[in-house]
C-alpha cells in the first residue's frame, strides 16, 4: 500500500516539476482539483472598531481592539490600521482622526506600541480603521492615554 502511494506521489512530482505544465485533463486524471483562477472580489469594510488602551510596560501601551459596530466574523475585515500621534505639552489635541500622523497595520486583536524614552508623560491619541487590501472602513472614535 505504502509503495503504491509512494510511486503515485513520485509520478505526480515528476509530472508537476519536470514535465511540461499539467493541463486540466492531467489534473483530473491524477485526482487533483484544477487551479481556481477566479478572482474573489473584496468589499469595503463597514465595521467600526475602537481601542481599549492598557499598560504593558515602561514606555509601552497595549491596544485591545473592540468592535463598536459590525460583525467580527465578517471576512471583509482582514486587518486593522492603528493611527496614533504623540503630543508635546501644550500642543492642541487633534480634532479628528485625519490629524494623526503615525500608523501601523496589524491582524491581531491585541497589540502593543513601544514609545521613545523621552515620550514618557506625554499624551498619545489613537484611532483605528479596518482595512481590506487598501480599502478602508470608517474611523473609530479617538482614544487618548498618557505614556508611562
Amino acid at each position: 500500500m505504502f509503495e503504491a502511494l509512494t510511486a503515485k506521489m513520485r509520478d505526480v512530482k515528476r509530472r508537476y516539476f519536470f514535465s511540461p505544465p499539467l493541463i486540466e485533463a492531467d489534473l483530473i486524471s491524477l485526482g487533483l482539483k484544477p487551479h481556481d483562477t477566479t478572482h474573489t472580489p473584496t468589499h469595503t469594510p463597514t465595521g467600526q472598531v475602537t481601542g481599549e488602551i492598557f499598560l504593558t510596560g515602561r514606555h509601552e501601551l497595549g491596544v485591545n481592539i473592540v468592535y463598536v459596530r459590525g460583525d467580527p466574523k465578517d471576512k471583509v475585515n482582514k486587518g486593522f490600521r492603528i493611527w496614533y500621534r504623540v503630543l508635546a505639552s501644550g500642543e492642541a489635541a487633534p480634532a479628528d482622526p485625519e490629524e494623526l500622523t503615525k500608523s501601523f497595520y496589524t491582524k491581531r486583536k491585541k497589540d502593543a506600541i513601544e514609545f521613545a524614552y523621552n515620550d514618557s508623560g506625554k499624551v498619545v491619541y489613537f484611532a483605528i480603521q479596518i482595512e481590506n487590501e487598501d480599502k478602508k472602513g470608517p474611523w473609530g472614535p479617538l482614544v487618548s492615554a498618557i505614556i508611562p
